[in-house]
């Protein structure tokens, strides 16, 4: 398959399209709470650039991909634009988790009116663990 259609194919759908979402929506309301008492040209530029974070995280998973794909037998290996898609579309996503997961500890209202559950469910983790 050509890169082309490889990206439609990790990146298109439904469930993809609203992964994306997911990740863009966590990066601007993480930049709202942060930039609180700044402009909105500076919420969206800080939100810009977390985005922008989540898919050079992508593009550094997506070579790290082919390298590591390399080590596979040839029957076994997938094209290079494969592997980089996949590894592109893991690292926004794992990039995005992690901004959320910050979020969640560094911010009081970081859900909103989910914020209670979050913190249950984070003390009931916590409880276990310890």
């Amino acid at each position: 398959m050509s890169m082309e259609s490889e990206m439609r194919a990790k990146f298109g759908g439904l469930w993809n399209s609203f992964l994306l979402l997911f990740v863009v929506i966590v990066c601007m309301r993480f930049s709202g709470l942060e930039q609180a008492g700044e402009s909105l040209s500076e919420k969206i530029l800080c939100g810009i650039h977390l985005f922008l974070g989540c898919i050079a995280a992508g593009i550094l998973f997506g070579i790290l991909r082919i390298f590591l794909g390399f080590s596979n037998d040839t029957y076994t290996r997938a094209p290079a634009s494969a592997n980089f898609t996949q590894g592109l579309k893991y690292g926004i996503v794992g990039g995005g988790v992690l901004i959320f997961l910050i979020g969640l500890l560094h911010f009081d209202n970081f859900l909103g009116v989910f914020q209670p559950v979050a913190h249950g469910l984070a003390a009931k983790l916590t409880g276990i663990f310890s």
